[in-house]
């Protein structure tokens, strides 16, 4: 009797990971909630004769181990280095929206991230 108890437990423990297993999403993680780097409308600023679009989205971005032969070269050596690119204009042109100049972008592309530093 009791070894029926724990291939029942077994079983039911089995069952659990194939269904915590079966219902975890398919998408790839690195790109989850976060759309391709695009123009958007901008609803703060848009005006109905004179919509602003601005560029919105997610770019490539990875951290991995810093090899040896680099962190001896750094004055504050950190293990970890980073990339990446962001969601920039590649041309613009500027209006004026209620006395405020804002960039209106005309092309977007990932190029270097300028202001993602404090």
């Amino acid at each position: 009797m009791g070894s029926l108890k724990s291939v029942g437990l077994n079983l039911l423990f089995f069952f659990f990971l194939l269904y915590v297993a079966d219902s975890y999403p398919n998408i790839e993680q690195s790109n989850m909630g976060c759309q391709e780097c695009t123009l958007r409308k901008n609803s703060v600023f848009s005006r109905d004769r004179r919509p602003v679009y601005q560029c919105m989205g997610c770019c490539f971005s990875r951290a991995y181990p810093t090899p040896l032969k680099a962190m001896r070269t750094m004055s504050i050596p950190k293990n970890i280095t980073s990339e990446a690119t962001c969601c920039v204009a590649k041309d613009h042109h500027e209006t004026v929206v209620d006395f405020i100049r804002v960039r209106n972008h005309t092309d977007c592309h990932c190029s270097t991230c300028y202001f993602h530093k404090i």
